[in-house]
Parts: structure tokens; C-alpha cells; sequence
């Protein structure tokens, strides 16, 4: 959702990745980052339609044992989504909207009791009512995807609201309208950019350092592969897989990058990225006057209060909407190991009542409340540092499913629709899709570990080999367990789930 993701790769992108241009990386991501990848789960969720995404189609192709370990890393960061979501939904956002609202209608006491929301009781308390309500929807079923399909209209329309109106606003009014709001505290447009510059921030943008940008690109588009693990449900899974998955690549990359273009544009490349480095970069002891995020900085246009408003509720409400759509995979992945006897088999129960697996969905709804606890009043977060590197790792290992199905999985991949077993001379397509998929994937890895902002901290990497290595002793403890029930789960990995 890019009202959510501009937040976090535009804003941070000038300190994680010097002299980017995010612009033109999310351009450049489409067809040479992300186009690889959205095949590859297109043409495996098309020939296998089963709940689970990546963890039947690395289980089936490779070795269980992989399977299960990729998709348990994708989950855990999914989970990380929802806990993360519900402590940056009241500080990012929701605080935004109440003070714009106060800025909009004069009411000075909104302005001051907004910033209620970015204390931790605010998080706590906010974030909780998040995660709830969205697990009330979840486990009403069909609900879920009614109120997602109305959050959804609503998001886009202030997406694209907002990106035609940061391209109808002149920067030289912006400078104007910046300069005379700080004036009394002796800031200045100029005068950021030049504390920047004398704290370390370079002017201007290279295409060395776009290139670098492309990681946190394919980082913002994250998500577009989400249909994957729910495609057990998808009618004619064969057309809809890739129109869901490489269609939202595509449209989520182009609106992203007309975002950039507009932030630009409006604030200027340089205010706008001088600003967020002295945010991020620890070397200044210049106190900025208000917060330098997308969200805040829309604010001070106060041309036209109504698309201002619609703006910051569309940043708001990209929260809410969120956090239904990382609960979606989780508890489907869930389901697809409890069938396969790897989880617990209670979490494979649909309630009969209302129709969704209410036991998965609880546990979820569970570990992203005590991640939420452990983000606000720890340092856990620390934990979670390696997320781009954990999931170019699963799209890595995914990649090789994709180069090997055609060999090791030829019955299924004979009974594939056309367009999946077509080939090239005598290789078949999925195979190039996938040795496509995983050479960019290497490079993107290469690009997290060499970045500590992006891949964390290499004191946190024994973390992310704990969390794989967990995931492997998890399913070989479930294998041994069944193997004393009389179940043998080596015959259940050699057929794909039934519908």
C-alpha cells in the first residue's frame, strides 16, 4: 500500500541510501527487481493453487524441510507486520490526522491532545484496538473483505488525490510557506539543507546511489506475492494469479514512484531529503521544528484544507487496511502446515459457525499483540532487524523451486496450464523465470548484508540464523512426533495438497 510505504522508504531512503533517487528506483525496480519474482509466484501459484504460497511449492520442489523453514521466516515477518502496524498506526499516523484536523478547524486543543497518541499509553492502547478489530472481521469471515474492499476505495482515492496535489503545488510556495511558519524560531528552508550539508549529507542525486536505492524499493513492494498463499481460494487460478500478483507489482511500483515524484516536486529533492537524514543520521544536534515524514510535512501546504484532510486520513486508514492484509497470509500458512500435520492440527479448524479458522486467527492476533508490547516497551525490535534480508532469502529459495519444478515435480508441471510449461527451445520458461529471479535476489541480499540501516546490525544476524534454524527444528520435531502416531509425512510431501 503505498500510503503506508512512502512513509518509511522515501523518508529514509536519503540516510540508508545516499543520493538515491527513489523515483527512479521504483522504475527501475518494476521490470529489473520485481518482475522476476511476480512471474515466479504467478506461474507457481497458477500450477499449484494451493493454500500455503512458497511453502508447497519449495516443500514439493525441494526438500520439506526447506519448505516449511522459508515459509516459517516469510510468516514470522509477516507477524512482525502486524505488531509493527499497530505501534506505528498511532504515532505516524493517527496523530497526524487528529492535528490536521485541528490545524484545518482552528481547534488548538486537537493540535496539543494529538500528540496523546504518540506516548506509549497512546501506542498501546491504540495499537490493541487495532489488532482487535481486525481480528473481530477476520473471524467473522466474509466481513473481513467487505471492509477491506470499502478501506481499500478509500486509500487509493486519497493516493491519488494526494499525488495530484503535491504535483499542483509550486516548491518555490512551499519554501514561502515554510519559511514564514518557522520564521519566529529561526529556521529557514535553506538553512536545514545547510546544517545537512555540514553534518554529512551530500546535495543532489547519482544513479550509483538510485541503484543502491533498489533494495528499499523492492523492500516498499513487498506484498505483491500475498495472494499466493491464499490462492486455494482463487477461481481460475490460472488467469487470476498473475493478474493479482504481477498487476499489483506493477501499479504499486508506478503509484510509488509518481508519490516520489510529487514529494519531490512539492518539497524539493534536497530540503526533503536533507531534512530526513538530520532525522536519521545521529550526527546533529539541530532540533527540527516539526517531524520531516510525507504525512507531516503535507500538512504545512494548508492550500486547500479538504484534500489535506482526505490526504492524512488516506495515510491513516492505510494502517487499518493493512493489518487485515498481513493477517491474511499468516493464518493461511498456518492452515496449509496444520493440514500437512507439520503444525498442530487445531489450526487447520474451520469454526463451523463462521466459517474461518477462528483458532489461527487468534494465535495470530496473539503474537502480533505481544510483538506490539515488546516493540513499544523493549528493545526488541532488534529482533526484526533483518527483515529485507529474511525475505530475499525466501524469494531466493523460492527462486530455485521455480528452476527446478519443471525436473523434480514433472508431473505436476506436465498438468501446468500452457502458458506455465511453455518453454524456449527445450528449457522451460519457468526455469529462466526462476535463474532470473535468483541472480536479482542474490544481488539484493548482497545489497542488505552490505547495508547495516537495511539488514541490521551484524550483532543481530545469530538472531535471523536462530529464527531459520528454529524453523528447521520445528519441523523435524513435528516429523518425529508423527512418525510415533504412525504417520509418515514423507508420503504426505510427495503429492501437492487436494483442493
Amino acid at each position: 500500500m503505498p500510503a503506508v510505504g512512502i512513509v518509511f522508504i522515501v523518508s529514509l531512503s536519503p540516510f540508508a541510501f545516499p543520493q538515491s533517487n527513489m523515483f527512479l528506483a521504483f522504475l527501475i525496480a518494476i521490470p529489473l527487481v520485481g518482475l522476476g519474482p511476480a512471474l515466479l509466484y504467478s506461474m507457481l501459484g497458477a500450477a499449484m493453487p494451493r493454500t500455503g504460497g512458497d511453502y508447497v511449492y519449495v516443500s514439493r520442489v525441494i526438500h520439506p524441510a526447506l519448505g516449511f523453514m522459508t515459509n516459517w521466516l516469510f510468516t514470522l515477518t509477516v507477524i512482525s507486520f502486524i505488531g509493527d502496524a499497530g505501534y506505528v498506526f498511532p504515532s505516524s499516523a493517527l496523530n497526524i490526522f487528529v492535528a490536521t484536523i485541528g490545524e484545518m478547524t482552528g481547534n488548538q486543543s486537537l493540535v496539543t491532545n494529538s500528540a496523546w497518541f504518540t506516548t506509549h499509553a497512546g501506542e498501546i492502547v491504540t495499537g490493541t484496538i487495532l489488532i482487535l478489530g481486525v481480528t473481530i472481521l477476520m473471524v467473522l469471515g466474509r466481513a473481513v473483505w467487505n471492509f477491506m474492499k470499502v478501506l481499500f476505495f478509500i486509500v487509493m482515492l486519497g493516493t491519488i488525490v494526494n499525488i495530484i496535489y503535491l504535483l499542483t503545488v509550486s516548491n518555490g510556495t512551499f519554501i514561502n510557506t515554510f519559511n514564514n511558519m518557522f520564521a519566529s524560531q529561526g529556521v529557514t528552508y535553506q538553512g536545514l539543507i545547510n546544517s545537512a550539508v555540514a553534518a554529512g549529507y551530500k546535495t543532489g542525486w547519482t544513479f550509483s546511489g538510485t541503484i543502491g536505492g533498489l533494495v528499499y524499493a523492492m523492500a516498499g513492494l513487498i506484498g505483491f506475492n500475498f495472494a499466493a498463499y491464499s490462492a486455494g481460494e482463487a477461481k481460475s487460478s490460472s488467469k487470476s494469479m498473475p493478474l493479482a500478483i504481477v498487476g499489483s507489482l506493477i501499479i504499486g511500483g508506478i503509484l510509488f514512484a509518481a508519490w516520489a515524484f510529487g514529494i519531490y516536486h512539492a518539497f524539493g529533492y534536497d530540503f526533503f531529503s536533507a531534512t530526513n537524514y538530520l532525522a536519521n543520521c545521529g550526527c546533529s544536534s539541530v532540533v527540527l521544528p516539526i517531524p520531516v515524514s510525507v504525512n507531516s510535512l503535507f500538512t504545512i501546504l494548508q492550500q486547500n484544507p479538504i484534500l489535506e484532510i482526505l490526504g492524512a486520513l488516506a495515510f491513516g486508514l492505510a494502517w487499518i487496511w493493512l493489518t487485515p492484509t498481513d493477517f491474511i497470509p499468516v493464518v493461511r500458512n498456518m492452515f496449509a502446515w496444520s493440514f500437512d500435520r507439520v503444525g498442530p492440527e487445531q489450526l487447520a479448524d474451520v469454526n463451523p459457525r463462521f466459517g474461518s479458522p477462528v483458532k489461527a486467527i487468534l494465535l495470530t492476533a496473539g503474537l502480533g499483540e505481544l510483538l506490539l508490547i515488546l516493540f513499544i516497551y523493549t528493545n526488541f525490535g532488534v529482533a526484526f532487524a533483518n527483515t529485507t534480508i529474511l525475505l530475499n532469502l525466501v524469494f531466493f529459495i523460492t527462486s530455485f523451486a521455480g528452476i527446478l519444478f519443471p525436473y523434480r515435480a514433472k508431473a505436476v508441471f506436465e498438468q501446468s496450464p500452457g502458458w506455465v510449461k511453455a518453454k524456449v527451445g527445450n528449457i522451460p520458461v519457468i526455469t529462466l523465470v526462476g535463474i532470473f529471479s535468483a541472480i536479482v535476489q542474490s544481488i539484493l541480499l548482497y545489497g542488505s548484508f552490505t547495508n547495516a540501516f537495511i539488514g541490521g546490525a551484524p550483532a543481530s544476524y545469530p538472531i535471523a540464523v536462530g529464527l531459520a534454524v528454529g524453523g528447521l527444528v520445528i519441523f523435524y520435531v513435528a516429523k518425529a512426533y508423527r512418525k510415533s502416531k504412525g504417520i509418515d509425512l514423507n508420503l504426505v510431501f510427495k503429492e501437492i495438497p487436494p483442493e
